[in-house]
């Protein structure tokens, strides 16, 4: 089994901690409450800046225990897509956590998607088969244009490959699963 990738944040005091990861097409948040400590509900807020917060959730009454940590979960459904998703928790009156950066991408049918940036293509994995790998791509003739080592879910395919066309790209995961696929570089 894969783990999937999995974001953490410094938590309020009176949490052991709080993260998050991405399953399937929701982002699932997990905090857990010190033992003894409490407060009056919880609120679940989200960002795309880091500035601007929505509520998107609210556990109420009294959250915590006090003679054991106990855990709590929430399911953000409605994440915005091929981005960082940025959550922070507001504990009754004793304030808010730091922030939780929680990158949700979208896969299609092929298990990746494509994203043009200008002249730039970047391949992104929802959800990949292993963390680290060898992507290579090649031009349509076969040859070998660039070859390197990858441990994230998004990266460029198109560094130093300045030629407008068609390119064919294979990555090859630790465990020996392969993707294979085709990009266009404008």
């Amino acid at each position: 089994m894969i783990l999937p990738f999995l974001a953490l944040a410094q938590p309020h005091p009176l949490l052991q901690d709080f993260s998050g990861f991405q399953q399937g097409d929701n982002i699932f948040l997990r905090w857990t409450f010190r033992s003894g400590s409490l407060c009056e509900g919880t609120r679940i807020e989200r960002s795309q800046d880091g500035m601007i917060f929505t509520e998107i959730g609210e556990i109420p009454g009294i959250c915590g225990s006090p003679e054991v940590a106990f855990t709590y979960t929430f399911t953000d459904s409605t994440p915005q897509t091929n981005a960082v998703n940025i959550y922070r928790l507001e504990l009754g009156n004793t304030g808010f956590t730091t922030n939780l950066q929680v990158e949700y991408l979208v896969a299609g049918d092929g298990g990746y998607s494509l994203l043009s940036t200008g002249n730039e293509v970047e391949l992104l994995i929802a959800d990949p088969p292993a963390r680290n790998g060898l992507a290579q791509v090649f031009s349509t003739s076969g040859s070998l244009l660039k070859e390197f080592s990858f441990s994230n879910r998004r990266f460029l395919l198109t560094e130093n490959i300045f030629n407008s066309g068609v390119y064919i790209f294979r990555l090859q995961y630790e465990n020996g699963a392969v993707l294979t696929g085709k990009f266009i570089r404008p």
